[in-house]
């Protein structure tokens, strides 16, 4: 009895599945890299054991050097500069958490400085970061 010989079908790889992993993976590393703060400014935060309670949706965060510079989105600042831009968030109606991030071996007069600053210009909400 001789049987009828099938055609082999030429294999298929399916990709669709396998694109479907890699943008899957792809959009999570570009939703946390996002949440990375790195500002690329080099502060070493005291260390604290309470958490954080800062409920503001986008804050406010000026850094403070050892040397006592102080930064805004990674450009360095001046009082009355930083004065003037905590001014703009205030009659903005924006009311944003400040946040000081200040080196541990920071002078105590720049966080003050910073912090009258902010309230002088009407901004109440103050935080500063500490490292857990």
């Amino acid at each position: 009895m001789k049987f009828a010989e099938r055609k082999k079908r030429d294999p298929i790889i399916n990709v669709i599945n396998m694109v479907d992993v890699f943008l899957t993976l792809l959009i999570f590393f570009m939703m946390t890299t996002t949440f990375a703060s790195n500002s690329g400014i080099k502060i070493h935060l005291p260390k604290s054991g309470l958490q954080s309670s800062a409920a503001s949706k986008k804050p406010v965060t000026i850094y403070i050097t050892k040397l006592g510079n102080v930064y805004y989105k990674k450009k360095k600042i001046t009082l009355k500069k930083l004065s003037e831009i905590l001014s703009f968030f205030k009659k903005s109606g924006a009311n944003p958490t400040i946040v000081i991030k200040a080196d541990k071996a920071s002078k105590v007069s720049s966080v003050v400085a910073v912090m009258s600053s902010a309230i002088k210009n009407g901004l109440y909400k103050i935080a500063i970061a500490t490292k857990k």
